[in-house]
């Protein structure tokens, strides 16, 4: 679910013209433990509570029960050690004999199409995985920083090669939905109201025949592959670069500005 303003302009969508990263800032970690779980919690209620999104919450935190499943992987961009950003990829394999239990949040208000959409998937003859987008929110101090955007949306891009998935849904604002069409993205559903959150999304996936357009046409998906040192630090759980012509494995640190819950 994109929950944030991705530009000052909304009318205007985000260009990929805007992809300006800075390679030797620009970093990401996947919340593995509770501490960097927390700054993810965060980030996410400091980025919804500036758009009024969400109302005060005690303890400046914002989480939900999928968050505590194990179909989850939530990651932190970081920019010059900062903690910046966050993104939610969540995993639904209905073959896997858990799946009752380990559904994709846009299910609370589309299961019905996604079930329907998965069904009619049947690649190499088996049941489809899918993945979702979501929980994709910036600091406020970071909100017209277009390279940070794109850094979510290439660990989005790792994340979903290492969960092989089939199809990538996303509960999208109306706004968002040019953007994520020049992602690869198409509309399956109009907007309903998201539930426990000031606004409405509709349903929008890109299926896998269109993942290779993505990363060859979308510069912030360049290169990225399973076979590359920021993919295999990345899911260790170990803080990487994410642009740049070869990955490196970030030094080890504690992040800074940010404070976190014990």
């Amino acid at each position: 679910m994109d929950g944030y303003n991705f530009v000052a302009h909304p009318q205007r969508g985000i260009s990929v013209k805007n992809f300006r990263p800075d390679a030797d800032v620009l970093e990401a970690q996947l919340a593995l433990g509770q501490r960097l779980s927390n700054i993810a919690y965060q980030l996410r209620y400091e980025g919804y509570r500036s758009y009024d999104y969400i109302g005060d919450r005690p303890g400046g935190s914002y989480s939900d029960s999928y968050d505590a499943q194990a179909n989850n992987r939530t990651a932190i961009v970081f920019k010059q050690g900062i903690p910046a950003a966050t993104v939610r990829i969540t995993v639904h394999d209905p073959a896997s004999a858990d799946s009752g239990d380990r559904k994709l949040p846009a299910m609370e208000i589309f299961s019905d199409e996604i079930k329907a959409t998965m069904a009619a998937l049947r690649p190499n003859g088996r049941r489809p995985r899918a993945a979702e987008i979501g929980r994709l929110v910036r600091s406020p101090a970071y909100a017209k920083d277009f390279a940070i955007v794109f850094a979510l949306f290439r660990i989005a891009g790792y994340l979903i090669l290492h969960a092989d998935a089939d199809v990538v849904f996303n509960a999208v604002r109306t706004h968002h939905m040019p953007m994520y069409r020049r992602f690869g993205f198409q509309q399956l559903e109009a907007p309903r109201q998201y539930p426990g959150l000031a606004f409405e999304t509709g349903l929008m996936a890109c299926f896998r025949p269109n993942f290779a357009d993505a990363r060859d046409n979308l510069p912030f998906l360049q290169g990225i592959s399973t076979e590359d040192a920021c993919y295999a630090g990345l899911i260790a759980g170990e803080r990487v670069r994410l642009f740049g012509d070869a990955p490196n494995r970030a030094a080890r640190r504690e992040p800074a500005g940010m404070k976190t819950t014990p």
